[in-house]
């Protein structure tokens, strides 16, 4: 079977593993079931065997990888592995040598098609204060990019008003272009193929637009420009864009984003034509309420908890937005399960789909005081209809989505320093798949973000303060295993990334430095983007965005 067969579509591998291909004899289709229908039970015993397989047939071909991006700081490897079955006896020799001709060819399809399930990884969330806030929620998507779509991209601001995306050279770290035609704040880049989906806003129109650029380019294939969505301000403060976009997810021809408002959008791939919308009901935007002396219910105010970007998995997209969380179909556009959190005030961060568990957190909304509740939960749903596996609370605030890599499903606890600024606090879990937990490490500092996860390490970074004027005193990168050994650490000012392919991509305002991630040695390192320096002296230029396509 070739690599680039047309019955083997990477967008559709969930699809076809769990349907055999339909060009095999019915008989060799029986035994793809069969082996389909038998390997969890023997998952962890051929693992390394099936691994072997993948390597031989990647040297026979002489092909490159194909990833999938993620998402923003994780790095995922779903693997479904397929047992062996012994051949049965035939009436001839020369039936017995065709039959196992056939085996070994539904052998092959079972394991190019299990073997190569995409690695996912993603990106830094990008800061938008001085502050080190970040914006919740982990980008996601079901692309494949092709080896023409290789580079490494980012984004950066080139003035106070205007960011724009740049690809680098993934040898050299060279730029080879820059868009910076498109509306002033460009958001999230998703690679899939030879093309670039990205969602941006006109601070000017406050009009959200979703964009295809060509890979190799950089030039604009389609450009939609959504209606502007607003709601009504507090005690007549400007209103709230609701417009705002998820970052795209990519999948079967298709191309969805969520709105703030909780629109999801579906338009087609190739040409950017609309093909449905669906209203979930949920807004972004949530209102806070006390009770005052008189018993009066009055409002505290008002705060925007920006969704998720959408999970599309065997034709199901998976999405999430203030306490409601949902599965509807992707090519029709029709609900199949919609569910509320029973405690109302709990915000959702964020979703992924793995082996049909839905893996999110929630936090509660901000109460607009110091003495708030900080109560957080981290769950596993089920993703067929949406019922609770499992459910791990904490007593600080999870702000970001799990980061789900080795068997581990890692977060972070922290304090924020806007409820504790003379003590902030922070701890990394590492909770196995059934919700209980493995290891956690203790930090006297506030660390915001998801940690970096992959190739079997864990990554975060810590710096502390003088809590008397604010000023940074140290910076610390952390690198542990997955059992929660320390396997190192660095006094770098660097927040990692992703781990792809034994390095460590990590990033401080406008440098990227690229670590071995068993040595610690520097791979590379460049500074990008434009220096800027306010009146005042400061340097504020940065790289927001850093996404690595091998």
């Amino acid at each position: 079977m070739k690599r680039d067969d047309t019955s083997f579509i990477p967008e559709r591998l969930d699809e076809q593993i769990e349907h055999p291909a339909e060009w095999l004899a019915t008989s060799d289709q029986q035994l793809v079931e069969d082996l389909r229908n038998a390997h969890q039970a023997y998952e962890r015993a051929n693992t390394q065997s099936l691994r072997h397989v993948w390597d031989r047939l990647e040297q026979a071909k002489q092909q490159p990888r194909m990833y999938a991006v993620k998402t923003a700081s994780n790095v995922s490897l779903r693997r479904k592995q397929a047992m062996q079955q012994e051949l049965p006896s035939s009436a001839s020799s020369q039936e017995g040598f065709k039959r196992t001709l056939s085996l070994i060819a539904a052998v092959i399809v079972v394991t190019l098609l299990a073997g190569s399930a995409l690695l996912l990884f993603s990106t830094v969330s990008r800061n938008r204060t001085a502050h080190n806030n970040t914006v919740t929620g982990e980008p996601q998507a079901t692309g494949t990019p092709v080896v023409n779509s290789s580079g490494i991209y980012i984004t950066y601001p080139t003035d106070w008003s205007h960011i724009v995306l740049s690809k680098l050279d993934t040898q050299t770290h060279k730029p080879l272009w820059v868009y910076k035609d498109g509306p002033s704040e460009i958001g999230t880049p998703i690679i899939y193929g030879d093309v670039i989906y990205l969602d941006a806003m006109d601070e000017q129109t406050n009009q959200a637009h979703l964009i295809a650029l060509n890979a190799q380019t950089g030039k604009e294939i389609w450009n939609i420009v959504l209606k502007p969505v607003s709601a009504e301000g507090d005690n007549g403060s400007s209103p709230s864009n609701m417009g705002v976009l998820t970052a795209p997810v990519v999948s079967d021809g298709q191309v969805y984003v969520m709105n703030r408002a909780g629109t999801v959008f579906s338009f087609e791939a190739t040409t950017g034509k609309a093909n449905w919308t669906y209203e979930t009901g949920a807004s972004a935007l949530v209102k806070q309420y006390y009770t005052d002396t008189s018993g009066k219910k009055q409002l505290a105010g008002s705060t925007i908890y920006d969704g998720s970007t959408p999970v599309v998995t065997n034709g199901i997209l998976y999405g999430a937005l203030h306490n409601t969380y949902f599965a509807i179909n992707a090519k029709a556009g029709k609900p199949i399960w919609s569910l509320n959190l029973a405690e109302q005030d709990q915000i959702f961060n964020g979703v992924q789909v793995i082996d049909g568990t839905i893996y999110t957190a929630s936090y509660i909304a901000s109460g607009h005081n110091t003495s708030m509740s900080l109560q957080s939960h981290v769950y596993a749903f089920r993703a067929k209809d949406g019922s609770q596996i499992w459910k791990y609370s904490t007593q600080k605030w999870v702000t970001d989505a799990p980061s789900i890599s080795d068997g581990h499903v890692y977060f972070i606890e922290r304090i924020p320093d806007m409820t504790d600024t003379s003590n902030g606090q922070s701890t990394l879990h590492a909770l196995n798949l059934q919700g209980h937990e493995n290891w956690h490490k203790d930090y006297n500092v506030d660390i915001a973000g998801s940690p970096t996860v992959g190739d079997g390490y864990v990554s975060v970074n810590m710096n502390t303060y003088d809590r008397t004027n604010g000023h940074i005193l140290t910076h610390t990168l952390y690198v542990y295993d997955a059992t929660g050994n320390k396997a190192w650490e660095k006094n770098v000012d660097a927040s990692p990334i992703t781990v792809l392919d034994g390095i460590l991509y990590t990033q401080v305002g406008r440098q990227i430095i690229a670590f071995d991630i068993k040595s610690q040695k520097v791979q590379w390192s460049g500074q990008y983007g434009v220096d800027l320096v306010d009146k005042m002296g400061n340097h504020s230029g940065r790289v927001y965005l850093v996404i690595v396509v091998p």
